[in-house]
């Protein structure tokens, strides 16, 4: 089987992919994952433009490149979103045979040609796990509370949200993308409910054989719960200093996030705890430190590339914080789950199934700046609470999050897709020969 994504590092359906890649190496399949933009050394990772499987040549010609360059600087340049990729038409070809089902996750930015899904879809069976709204947008990832997107976009409020575009040719963008889903037969899957209810009233749906919500994962055997002592020596931070910790790909430039309302949070923090110092590490962006208050300080630390430099950093933590107007799964904050890590939430989406407010994390509302501030506050002053709550998101991470359950739901998925593509095939393959006799004897009988 073949996996499609942006690429094999980064944010959240990167770090899906490799997941779920060596999930299903480990169960023998023959899988191999297709990305726009390959970060790693992994031998099973392979470029959509640099395969060792794939002769480039016909492609290479100095008109080709030209002529490809033109049209995607020209529709970027207007606003349009960039399909000029035709590798994405031999992706049965690029990893050196033929797969017998594709697994797409994100299909962009940038990398591939929607309009190549509706034959790959009849030539093998194509899933899609939903890691955001793109597939469906006029060009956002993430439509925070914009719900245009289900009348046809145009008139966007928000161009800037990426992938950027710099002007509103959304309405068009859309019947691009309902037009290239059109003829596609789709299996789509989600990580949450609220993910695959959008799907369902999207321009997706017609093109949808099969819903599945599959949950995400972790690796409870790298996120588990740890001494907090024993990590903060490690990571050389001191045993006074409240710690909140806040992970993002993009870290404070992360537009789906919301990191003002965190950070104005941590000034109420700072005015509720004025004897302790606080820090809030940012994990997923660099830059020069801030001071928020006397007692309050910003770091960021960078991307965090390591699952067990990460899992640390959630041991060392006193409360991980995380804001989103839509979060479609939320897999930091189910890693924190899973370390036992106290979490605050002030989000929507998906990531609300994964949490139970009081039990195994706190939730405020979205934008909640002072109910953040004090949900914090409460877990440092009160350690018991803290304790409570994180002992149980441990527990529950054991029973809902182990990224085994899901790479086995989605090998029964998978399986389950391969067994209806080819009873359809072959029942309309039976349908077609019968049509053919029957014109036959029809022609003979005249």
């Amino acid at each position: 089987m073949i996996i499609v994504n942006t690429a094999d590092e980064g944010g959240g359906s990167e770090r899906m992919s490799m997941l779920t890649l060596e999930g299903f190496l480990e169960r023998g399949i023959d899988a191999w994952l297709l990305v726009g933009d390959k970060k790693t050394d992994h031998p099973r990772v392979v470029p959509f433009f640099l395969s060792p499987f794939f002769d480039y040549g016909p492609f290479q010609g100095l008109a080709g490149r030209a002529i490809l360059g033109l049209a995607r600087r020209g529709s970027r340049a207007i606003g349009l979103e960039d399909f000029e990729y035709p590798y994405s038409h031999h992706v049965l070809s690029l990893t050196g045979s033929a797969p017998d089902l594709v697994l797409c996750h994100n299909l962009h930015p940038n990398f591939f040609d929607l309009r190549a899904l509706a034959a790959l879809s009849r030539t093998v069976p194509v899933a899609v796990r939903l890691f955001c709204s793109w597939l469906f947008t006029g060009h956002c990832a993430q439509a925070l509370g914009c719900e245009r997107w289900e009348i046809g976009c145009g008139a966007c409020p928000d161009l800037d949200l990426p992938p950027a575009i710099p002007f509103d040719l959304t309405r068009l963008n859309w019947h691009r993308k309902r037009r290239a889903l059109a003829d596609c037969r789709l299996f789509v899957s989600a990580e949450s409910e609220w993910m695959l209810q959008r799907a369902r009233r999207s321009l997706l749906a017609p093109a949808v054989v099969d819903w599945r919500c599959i949950r995400g994962g972790v690796d409870l055997a790298v996120f588990r719960p740890g001494s907090k002592s024993e990590a903060r020596r490690e990571l050389g931070i001191s045993e006074n200093t409240a710690i909140l910790l806040y992970v993002a790909n993009g870290g404070v430039t992360n537009r789906f996030k919301d990191f003002p309302t965190v950070r104005n949070a941590l000034a109420v923090v700072a005015q509720r705890l004025q004897a302790r110092p606080v820090e809030l590490l940012v994990v997923g962006s660099s830059g020069p430190d801030e001071r928020v208050s006397e007692n309050a300080v910003i770091r960021q630390i960078g991307y965090v590339q390591s699952p067990a430099s990460m899992a640390q950093l959630f041991r060392a933590a006193d409360v991980c914080v995380h804001a989103s107007l839509e979060e479609p799964y939320g897999l930091s904050v189910c890693e924190a789950l899973a370390c036992g890590t106290p979490t605050v939430l002030a989000s929507a989406g998906g990531v609300l199934e994964n949490v139970r407010n009081g039990e195994n994390a706190l939730v405020v509302p979205v934008r909640d700046v002072t109910g953040l501030g004090e949900a914090i506050a409460r877990l440092l002053a009160f350690l018991d609470i803290a304790s409570a709550i994180g002992k149980r998101a441990a527990e529950g991470a054991r029973h809902s999050l182990d990224h085994r359950v899901m790479i086995q739901e989605l090998h029964d998925w998978c399986t389950e897709i391969f067994s209806v593509f080819h009873q359809e095939r072959a029942r309309t393959e039976l349908e077609n020969r019968n049509q053919a006799f029957a014109n036959n004897d029809a022609r003979a009988g005249t």
